[in-house]
């Protein structure tokens, strides 16, 4: 045994000091007492109590100096010392979404949480703690935290999130401890099923009943909106009530709902008809109550249209038709063709594209996208390129009068988004310009190191696609690729604000930074607001780590306006279904280091039953002298 604070020990003298108040203190006392027979009478039962009067003051002596004795040990603290008894105790918490479901007024995360703090009570002081937490990945949540409190206060400032994870994501760093320290103590702690080996798991899940929403959506049928999807019962037979509300600028609405026969596990098909609906969102939820309210709902918003294109073209060529038609195809735009001259005299201003075919303004026009086509004759103000010179084939006449540039097969969102749909049939091009191009824009067509069309953010920060010849004088235009390639550098040019609305919880949503994007908030369900880094950037991503609505708010030189997407509960989480397999490989070893007991519970309840003996032996010497 040892002491944390010896010092303490010198509330032992006061036990000496106790004593010598004994010797010296009054043996008589005054007492007032009736002169008559009686008292004569009753001393002699008095004289048979003395010896227990005497006794009792030893004992109160006695008692007193235990009291004296405990206190002084509960101020120096003592440490008894327990011998191969502490070790290194670890954690693996799941901080999947499925943690979140209730039941008892206790989500599963909780009895989690409450099951490691029963586990760091339970061990000895000596012990460290680690704990690796499952959540978006896996982390170290702490490590080698030897102060229990300490580690409670770690382990309480966790919570759950939203996305899906599964835990055998933390075996390659589990593993690495169990390396080192083969004698540690391991715990898997999760609502799942998983085949182990040297760690011990926790199962956290009691059954909840849970229901959920699912492959939902709405369509227009001669009777109006309906509303579609899935829904199941994960633990029972049931009938479910899905809801569909509606809202439009107010109060949310109830305007549909239906019944639906379910079996446990199994799907079921419902639709929901409202009729003549107007509405800015719909909300499509099961009314039924169970564990995790989140997955019961989803709400619905349009799909963001195409925004209305208005495009110009400010031809030098000859023959604009097939770029026109191409751009009609692609999606809803208003395009007009207008000659260099009539460019230069008039002012043509408002518009979402400028493309600029076979020639280039001495200064770019502002937020807005632009295109150069074979600008051979300058590249503009603004535009961020240089033209060096044109590169023209020897055998003007024979089998090499021509390029054969290639599709270019990038890793990154952009590329990948400028190829999508390529087939990537052989193209041929009579010449072309070499341009000097920052090292910002992606390249989509090559001839060998020169690009041939590539795209970025110019000098004025607007979306740019340069195209370095001139495509009358290729085959691109009479080819397949040729629309689907116009169509992606369209959405690429002038693209909508977000691609989709609904997604899951976990997923990246890429927001498009607009021509003429001034900034971009991003505010989630839990209302916490980010502004997005626009500068220089054609795409933003955002991570979902809630369920519910997102709202972005997009201010250009037209005004703000808000989108809204919905992130989902993972439908694997709804099902609370997974584990697999976590086994820490190795021979498990019993190697432990002195543990210790420093609790000062007992010390106190042994001062307190000292103090009432104490008090008890007093109050029989009072009633003695009655």
């Amino acid at each position: 045994m040892s002491f944390y604070y010896p010092l303490g020990l010198l509330g032992l003298l006061g036990i000496p000091i106790v004593i010598l108040i004994y010797i010296i203190k009054s043996k008589y006392t005054e007492q007032t007492i009736a002169s008559t027979y009686l008292w004569e009478l009753s001393e002699k039962f008095l004289k048979k109590r003395k010896p227990v009067s005497k006794l009792t003051g030893i004992l109160a002596l006695i008692l007193e100096i235990l009291a004296i004795f405990a206190a002084s040990l509960l101020i120096a603290h003592p440490v008894f010392t327990v011998k191969n008894s502490a070790n290194d105790i670890y954690f693996i918490l799941d901080g999947s979404a499925s943690m979140n479901m209730q039941s008892g007024g206790k989500t599963r995360f909780e009895r989690a949480q409450d099951e490691i703090i029963d586990i760091i009570d339970d061990s000895l002081g000596g012990s460290t703690y680690t704990l690796f937490f499952v959540s978006g990945g896996v982390s170290v949540a702490f490590e080698g935290v030897s102060d229990k409190e300490q580690a409670k206060t770690n382990v309480k400032a966790l919570n759950a999130s939203w996305t899906a994870d599964d835990c055998a994501s933390a075996i390659t760093y589990a593993q690495t401890y169990f390396e080192y320290n083969r004698s540690g103590v391991f715990y898997l702690l999760t609502d799942k099923q998983y085949e182990t080996e040297n760690i011990t798991p926790v199962n956290v899940s009691k059954g909840e009943n849970n229901y959920a929403i699912y492959e939902y959506g709405y369509k227009y049928t001669d009777a109006g909106l309906c509303g579609t999807g899935k829904v199941i019962a994960y633990n029972q037979d049931t009938t479910l009530t899905v809801e569909m509300l509606a809202q439009n600028g107010g109060e949310e609405v109830k305007v549909a709902q239906t019944s639906v026969e379910v079996k446990k596990g199994e799907p079921a098909d419902f639709e929901v008809q409202a009729g003549d609906v107007e509405y800015t969102s719909l909300r499509l939820r099961i009314s039924n109550g169970d564990a995790l309210g989140e997955d019961n709902t989803v709400v619905l918003y349009d799909e963001e249209k195409s925004q209305d294109r208005k495009v110009l073209i400010v031809n030098n060529l000859q023959d604009v038709s097939y770029l026109r038609n191409a751009m009609l195809i692609s999606g809803k735009a208003e395009v007009e063709v207008v000659s260099f001259k009539a460019y230069t005299e008039g002012a043509y201003t408002g518009y979402d594209l400028y493309a600029f075919n076979g020639c280039t303004p001495a200064t770019l026009p502002t937020n807005a996208a632009i295109w150069l086509i074979n600008a051979v004759d300058g590249t503009g103000k603004g535009s961020g390129i240089t033209f060096r010179d044109m590169q023209i084939p020897r055998d003007e006449s024979g089998p090499n009068s021509y390029y054969t540039p290639r599709y270019t097969k990038g890793s990154s969102t952009q590329e990948k988004r400028l190829m999508k749909g390529i087939i990537g049939v052989d193209v041929a091009v009579r010449e072309y310009a070499r341009y000097g191009v920052p090292r910002s824009f992606v390249s989509v067509m090559k001839v060998g190191g020169d690009s041939l069309i590539s795209a970025g953010l110019n000098e004025n920060n607007d979306r740019e696609v340069v195209f370095a010849f001139e495509i009358g004088k290729s085959n691109l235009g009479m080819l397949v690729d040729f629309n689907i390639l116009i169509s992606n550098l369209m959405n690429y040019s002038i693209p909508s604000v977000i691609d989709q609305t609904i997604y899951s919880c976990g997923d990246v949503m890429e927001v498009n930074v607009v021509p003429g994007c001034q900034s971009i908030v991003v505010t989630t369900p839990s209302g916490r607001s980010t502004t997005l880094d626009t500068l220089g950037n054609a795409v933003c991503e955002v991570n979902l780590t809630e369920t519910g609505t997102y709202t972005l708010s997009v201010k250009d030189n037209r005004g703000e306006t808000k989108y809204y997407a919905y992130a989902c509960v993972p439908e694997e989480e709804s099902r609370s279904e997974g584990g697999g397999i976590f086994k820490l490989t190795g021979e498990k070893e019993n190697v432990y280091s002195d543990g210790f007991y420093d609790s000062l519970l007992a010390f106190f309840i042994i001062i307190s039953l000292l103090l009432l003996a104490d008090w008890g032996v007093y109050c029989y010497e009072q009633y003695q002298l009655r």
